[in-house]
């Protein structure tokens, strides 16, 4: 494929709430490990976080509830929380997700993995085959800045030789969104973890991605046709 070629498109996918069905499993194990200092870290709070990376998450617990804690605990408490995650992450993708995935890529599209995770997050809950699928891996060793700061799309859209008007994200939180459309990227929200109100910027939102590939191919069009 002719990643420079005028009708290159690119689909860049986030991966807990989208890929894998993983929030409830990252909120368990963030309230678990927080819990011992007498914290009761609501689920909720937890899904409107996704996308932040695992440190800003920590600090912002910490200034929240006034944990005296310094970085060196809060490390400790991070790999706590991620082995913890990673003995209950879930066992491969969705279905619809690999639908999505093999219908693109037989369309001609490019296709991308853009998450907050670790390296070591993603490769527990995905098979080597899965990650096999995706022509590009972001994560979050990849970049400095996590969402909603566009660098981790802006960085996927470069190593795809894609501009990002030529990029869609598909998101489940509003972190992600705000990431993707400051990146310059239009974005398809999933109600996977949270509702359609609190999904607000994205240009589209839908229940499952089994309707997705159709959705993308009709906006190629719309984009051919200006």
């Amino acid at each position: 494929m002719n990643l420079t070629a005028d009708d290159a498109w690119g689909a860049l996918f986030d991966l807990d709430g989208v890929l894998i069905d993983s929030p409830d499993a990252h909120a368990c194990a963030w309230a678990e490990v927080f819990r011992p200092y007498g914290i009761e870290l609501p689920p909720l709070r937890l899904h409107r976080e996704e996308g932040r990376t695992s440190l800003e998450i920590g600090r912002r617990i910490i200034h929240d509830y006034r944990l005296d804690m310094d970085d060196e605990e809060l490390e400790r408490l991070i790999e706590l929380k991620r082995s913890i995650y990673r003995r209950n992450s879930p066992d491969g993708m969705r279905s619809d997700a690999l639908l999505a995935i093999s219908e693109l890529r037989t369309s001609g599209w490019k296709v991308g993995l853009v998450t907050g995770s670790v390296r070591k997050n993603l490769e527990s809950a995905l098979q080597p085959h899965e990650i096999g699928l995706f022509d590009l891996v972001i994560t979050a060793e990849s970049y400095v800045y996590g969402k909603p700061d566009p660098e981790p799309y802006l960085k996927a859209c470069s190593m795809a030789e894609l501009a990002s008007e030529r990029c869609v994200a598909i998101e489940n939180a509003p972190l992600g969104i705000a990431s993707a459309r400051a990146a310059g990227l239009k974005v398809v929200a999933l109600t996977s973890t949270l509702p359609k109100e609190e999904l607000e910027g994205a240009d589209a939102v839908i229940d499952d991605l089994t309707v997705l590939s159709r959705l993308l191919e009709s906006w190629k069009v719309e984009k051919s046709e200006y």
